[in-house]
């Protein structure tokens, strides 16, 4: 919360403070004089983003909204392509508890705000390092969770050695220290890696959050918002009228007035 406080200085002249100690993730970017053109957010820059920034959320799901908007359409021929389409779209739905769609565009909206996701895919009584039958998923329960890259950290760093057969490719996927075979994970990307080009928010060489290369002018789009709230205030603001303390006064009721005059113009405006 906002703080404000007055004191008088040795020399006898009054000073105020009008703090402002929001902490916000949002205010905390806003005030990250490092952010410069061309830098690169971190991991918790971009979760910020995402949870508060206006435009988080439009430039991590629209396009993922936009593409699932249409229902698919399934053609099953030489079948009884009616009743296997409604057991199909039964399964889908009701896959994870959630919906495949669901897990599909969490999946991918992660690999947008960070740059990497993964989904694993796990069976009670089943260790995740060993791959499932097939033939017995229909008697398992399966459960799908979303991981992002501070889930995963350290296992999808991505190899660098242009000569190795993994090169820049992801392999084995570690959760708190629990490997998961690789036919019970899938790594999401968004956008390909560049060489030795590190990703802060990703924590590998791996691929680019969304927010990357706009990181600045969000920075910007957030002064420009608290520049219109301080003109809307100024603009709308009554002009409070003080009452004199009279002829008479001590340093004490001086300092008094001085303050709460200096407090109201500078609550109003943030001291700007």
């Amino acid at each position: 919360m906002g703080g404000l406080s007055s004191g008088v200085n040795d020399g006898s002249q009054a000073t105020i403070q009008v703090g402002n100690g929001l902490t916000t993730s949002l205010m905390q970017l806003l005030q990250a004089e490092d952010i410069q053109p061309g830098s690169s957010p971190s991991y918790e820059t971009c979760k910020a983003i995402y949870n508060y920034h206006p435009l988080g959320s439009k430039m991590a799901d629209a396009p993922l909204n936009m593409a699932q908007s249409q229902k698919r359409e399934l053609s099953i021929p030489d079948a009884p392509e009616e009743e296997l389409i409604q057991a199909f779209e039964a399964e889908w739905a009701r896959t994870g508890k959630v919906g495949c769609d669901v897990l599909i565009h969490n999946t991918m909206k992660t690999a947008r705000i960070y740059g990497i996701a993964s989904i694993i895919v796990g069976a009670r009584d089943v260790d995740p390092d060993e791959p499932l039958d097939v033939w017995k998923l229909h008697k398992q329960e399966l459960y799908f969770n979303v991981l992002d890259p501070l889930n995963t950290a350290g296992s999808l760093v991505l190899n660098q050695d242009p000569n190795a057969a993994d090169y820049q490719k992801p392999q084995t996927l570690r959760v708190g220290g629990q490997v998961y075979h690789p036919s019970r994970a899938c790594i999401m990307m968004n956008e390909q890696p560049i060489y030795i080009s590190f990703t802060p928010s990703a924590f590998g060489f791996v691929g680019r959050s969304v927010y990357q290369r706009a990181l600045f002018p969000l920075k910007s789009y957030i002064q420009s918002m608290i520049t219109d709230d301080i003109v809307t205030t100024k603009a709308a603001l009554i002009i409070a009228k003080l009452k004199s303390p009279g002829s008479i006064t001590d340093n004490r009721t001086h300092y008094f007035w001085q303050f709460k005059r200096n407090a109201i113009k500078a609550a109003q405006s943030g001291n700007v």
